[in-house]
């Protein structure tokens, strides 16, 4: 047989992942006819679903705007909820459509997509099918740690991903594996759920509505020590339009978005250096393989935003922001991002080294300077 006639074999013979796009609208219109103009515009080399599911709204336009979208590369549905759900049934709903598919791209209608965003998330559902430690797939770029309204600049390991112990909520994909996972988690613990006193996981989190289904898929990650994966350039972006958790609008979450074609290159959990915990900290066995052997005791938490609670770290040492009384060693914070001052050794006062004893819950304050303005909204 002709190599040409066994190519062509191959490529029939080749499985085409079936994911929907599911957008989530409950009463916004124009934000809802934003987020479909983005998504006409994306590149697909394959026929996909659209389905648009509203929650009950009195906004009859919102209906109108899901019925009259023109959808020109498959099917398309749109759901109606009779009765009001809240967002974390409705999300919720969204995501069991993973189980009739192999896996389901979610976006809230207040986003806007890059027309590269489809093939992103074929290209890395691939790549991440057989990774368990893997829970989502996020077409976001976080430039914004959210807790400390500071600036999030993940260290650059030679790849296009890094992983996050936070979920994505402006813009994600689970697989069916992925989201079996977690409503097998969530349906045994979701009622009067209370994570357990010790863990170390922001104070924030602990107060975000009831309606936050991402509250729900934080502790599910933490419980089972997972990540999302995020690219570097984001596919999507927040125009955080007034809503359900957003009292006024804001660009605080606006990022760039891919105009170009990419090659990806994503990583595997056992082979990135860009690992991140719930508190956007470089997990600490990262930073020992970038440090100089013997730089510092190794028993030791990383708090270099300065907003981890104290009372809760379990280390020996702290490398932190926070006041010191009696540090070991400090470095400055010129650098960005903040571990890359540890790395160099950059000399300075406000980075500290130390027993945990030693601090107090007080940021230093020529941390504190650097701060500049952020959006702070009112619900996460």
């Amino acid at each position: 047989m002709q190599k040409q006639q066994l190519i062509i074999i191959k490529m029939r013979n080749k499985y085409v992942l079936n994911i929907p796009i599911v957008v989530v609208g409950f009463n916004r219109p124009d934000s809802l006819r934003r987020i479909l103009g983005s998504i006409a515009n994306g590149i697909y080399r394959q026929k996909v679903s659209l389905i648009i599911s509203l929650d009950k709204s009195d906004n009859n336009e919102v209906k109108s705007v899901a019925e009259e979208f023109d959808w020109n590369h498959g099917e398309k549905k749109v759901i109606c909820y009779p009765k009001h759900l809240g967002l974390r049934k409705h999300i919720l709903a969204c995501g069991n459509i993973a189980l009739d598919y192999d896996g389901v791209i979610l976006l809230e209608d207040d986003l806007f997509v890059s027309t590269y965003f489809y093939e992103y998330v074929i290209k890395a559902v691939n790549f991440y099918k057989d990774e368990n430690s893997v829970c989502g797939i996020s077409l976001y770029n976080h430039q914004l740690y959210e807790t400390a309204y500071l600036p999030f600049d993940p260290i650059d390991d030679g790849f296009d991903n890094y992983f996050l112990q936070i979920p994505s909520s402006w813009g994600q994909c689970w697989t069916r594996d992925q989201w079996i996972h977690f409503r097998k988690w969530y349906d045994t613990n979701s009622k009067g759920y209370k994570p357990p006193k010790n863990w170390l996981i922001p104070k924030d989190i602990y107060n975000w509505p009831e309606s936050s289904w991402k509250k729900y898929f934080f502790f599910y990650m933490i419980d089972t020590n997972n990540y999302f994966t995020y690219p570097r350039i984001s596919l999507s972006s927040n125009f955080s339009d007034p809503g359900t958790h957003i009292v006024s609008k804001k660009q605080a979450f606006q990022v760039p978005l891919l105009y170009h074609e990419k090659k990806w290159r994503f990583s595997k959990l056992n082979e990135a250096y860009s690992i991140y915990d719930s508190f956007c900290e470089l997990e600490r066995d990262k930073l020992l393989q970038l440090i100089p052997e013997g730089l510092i005791n190794d028993n030791f938490e990383v708090d270099l935003y300065g907003t981890k609670p104290l009372e809760k770290v379990k280390a020996e040492f702290l490398l932190s922001t926070k006041i010191c009384k009696n540090p070991l060693m400090t470095f400055g914070r010129e650098m960005r991002p903040a571990e890359t001052n540890v790395i160099a050794q950059i000399p300075g006062d406000v980075i500290s080294f130390g027993k945990r004893e030693s601090f107090n819950n007080k940021k230093n304050r020529s941390y504190t300077r650097i701060r500049g303005k952020a959006f702070k909204p009112k619900q996460l």
